[in-house]
């Protein structure tokens, strides 16, 4: 079974549309004023029996990736993203080439987090960040479930990862992780020894970061305690 299969399997048409419009039992079908278009009498109909959607106002419909793409304003592979976070399934690394420039970023994202988290964990210079936290209060299970992390003090340990995974330089810049001096073509990590918060999107997509200041420097810090992805 190919993963968009797999997503379709496994995420149910009802309870995704639930998400974003009320829909009321019609029968064997669900109804509701359509989000597409205005009206007052519901004419979007969503049949769980054969996970299909439509609208007899507009005429638009088809089956969850079409409903997403549409609501969401996506494309194809980006609902596929979206639906297999809902479904639990972890979807397959795609050659960044392939994928489109918004996916780029998300992906450059997950890397991201992912390095910082285990940093936390791991590193030796996390060592006082996480007594820190743990004075602070907060648990290891808050701090897996809401992927905190720590961005060592390098000037390009995560760029050179991500050149590794074959981003470019420039693709990470857009992301917001790394920064350039004027009139240099030299890309330096924005974010050095700092705990890294992660700032999900409304599909569990992870879109931002802010970072504090590692509290044993934050009394000659100059850039401010939080600094965040532009």
């Amino acid at each position: 079974m190919d993963q968009v299969e797999e997503v379709k399997q496994k995420v149910d048409i009802v309870s995704v549309i639930s998400d974003y419009v009320d829909l009321k039992k019609a029968g064997r079908n669900y109804k509701a004023n359509c989000p597409f278009h205005g009206e007052k009498t519901p004419s979007f109909m969503v049949s769980r029996d054969k996970q299909i959607w439509h609208c007899f106002g507009c005429s638009r419909g088809g089956d969850i990736f079409s409903f997403v793409m549409e609501i969401e304003g996506v494309n194809f592979v980006e609902s596929l993203r979206i639906l297999a976070s809902k479904a639990g399934v972890t979807l397959k690394r795609q050659d960044p080439k392939l994928t489109s420039k918004r996916n780029k970023l998300l992906d450059i994202m997950e890397i991201a987090v992912n390095y910082y988290h285990q940093a936390l964990l791991e590193s030796r210079g996390a060592e006082k960040i996480r007594e820190y936290l743990t004075k602070r209060g907060l648990t290891k299970e808050t701090i897996e479930e809401w992927q905190i992390g720590y961005s060592p003090d390098s000037w390009d340990d995560l760029i050179n990862l991500l050149k590794k995974k074959g981003f470019s330089e420039n693709e990470v810049f857009l992301a917001g992780l790394s920064s350039k001096k004027e009139g240099s073509s030299r890309f330096y990590n924005r974010f050095r020894d700092r705990i890294m918060f992660p700032i999900f999107d409304t599909n569990g997509a992870i879109v931002a970061f802010s970072a504090r200041v590692n509290p044993d420097k934050e009394s000659e810090e100059k850039m401010g305690k939080y600094i965040n992805i532009p």
